[in-house]
């Protein structure tokens, strides 16, 4: 006969009972109400004896005692909302084993998962982060070779392991710790929906990194960049420079965000989506000025249609402006596997840093070099009053 017991520290009923086997077993009923956990107890008991009479048959009996107590909780999870794709395989695919029945019932393989991640995020995200995340998967999936058509949860962390070690031959710590992160975040994707229980990147250390400074720009060394740029480069580098544009932004920008009777940029950032509105420096305002015509579209039509990333991307370009300037973006790393490594202090992101380190030494207030390093969304622009309106344009116009 089976019973209701309390278990410390539980709130919900227990059921006690013995199967056929005479096996005991203790099962939360994940009720509190006595009458639903005594009905959900009688039921489990009958349910335990049909199903050891019909397993007797085909299942060993060495085994039916742990079936039963797999198959208990299967019940259990699926009474309580909480079944999952990866725990009821689980559960098939051992009674398939145990009664002898060859092969079993195969999840999503790991290639197909991965490519319907990355078919939503080239929907829902910037189309440089995609890149990214395609370039990485990529990597991760040739890497696995023939494990790339197993079931994604047949990874294990020794799998992201030798992915982390084969990509650190290649590229610096940092470059691999975001490639792991991209990997992470596709296996909480799957955890989240129930297609594996955990996600192996979390048995798996991240590389430590050698500290990396990012210099500067001064206003002295803009000068010459932009002396020794293309036409569209001059824009997207003072953009940088004189309103603290990230390449993505400043490359992407469209003639609507410049505003020339208000002296004010508004445009939608593509890292955090808000709409942020700027006061325009006049160096930059003279720039936009004399370019200026009667069509719209992009500002810079050519580098807005090619990709940030890669050996022919923006950032390598901007790179090899600074150095036809005159001026050194870096140093050269140790060698590694007969690959020598460049961690470049100067990059396009070093004119955003420019645009704050320029203020500071001119004396304008942490505060104020904060809200303007962020931006500051349309709606919180449109309170301005004229007296804040003019603090940040005169904290902009600082920038000589």
């Amino acid at each position: 006969m089976p019973s209701l017991h309390k278990r410390a520290g539980s709130s919900f009923w227990s059921c006690a009972f013995t199967d056929n086997s005479g096996k005991r077993h203790l099962v939360s009923t994940k009720t509190k109400d006595k009458s639903e956990a005594q009905a959900f107890c009688l039921r489990l008991e009958a349910m335990s004896r049909q199903s050891m009479q019909g397993a007797e048959a085909t299942v060993p009996k060495l085994d039916s005692p742990e079936l039963l107590e797999a198959g208990l909780k299967l019940m259990q999870a699926a009474t309580s909302g909480s079944l999952s794709e990866a725990t009821a395989l689980e559960y098939v695919n051992r009674v398939l084993k145990a009664s002898g029945t060859e092969g079993e019932i195969k999840g999503e393989t790991v290639r197909s998962f991965f490519t319907n991640w990355l078919a939503g995020k080239e929907v829902g995200a910037a189309r440089d982060t995609f890149l990214r995340y395609r370039t990485t998967v990529d990597l991760f999936v040739a890497g696995l070779g023939k494990r790339a058509s197993l079931t994604l949860s047949a990874i294990r962390a020794k799998d992201i392991e030798s992915f982390r070690d084969s990509r650190l031959r290649e590229v610096g710590a940092t470059t691999v710790t975001d490639d792991l992160k991209i990997i992470r975040t596709a296996f909480n994707r799957a955890r989240r929906q129930g297609t594996i229980h955990t996600n192996p990147c979390e048995a798996v250390d991240f590389p430590k990194a050698e500290a990396q400074v990012r210099e500067p720009f001064s206003v002295q060394e803009v000068g010459l960049i932009v002396k020794a740029a293309p036409e569209e480069w001059k824009t997207a580098i003072l953009l940088g420079f004189y309103a603290g544009l990230r390449l993505g932004d400043a490359v992407g920008l469209d003639w609507r965000a410049v505003d020339f009777e208000k002296g004010m940029l508004t445009f939608k950032a593509q890292k955090t989506k808000r709409t942020e509105t700027i006061p325009i420096h006049p160096m930059l305002a003279a720039h936009l000025g004399k370019i200026a015509g009667d069509t719209g579209g992009k500002i810079s039509p050519s580098l807005a249609r090619q990709s940030i990333s890669g050996r022919s991307g923006l950032s390598r370009q901007f790179l090899n402006v600074v150095r036809e300037a005159g001026l050194d973006a870096g140093e050269e790393g140790k060698k590694r596997d007969g690959k020598r490594r460049r961690f470049t202090s100067k990059t396009f992101h070093s004119l955003r840093h420019g645009f704050v380190s320029s203020m500071a030494n001119a004396g304008v207030s942490k505060e104020l070099r904060m809200k303007l390093a962020g931006h500051t969304t349309e709606a919180v622009a449109a309170g301005y009053t004229h007296h804040e309106a003019a603090v940040l344009r005169q904290a902009v116009e600082s920038i000589q």
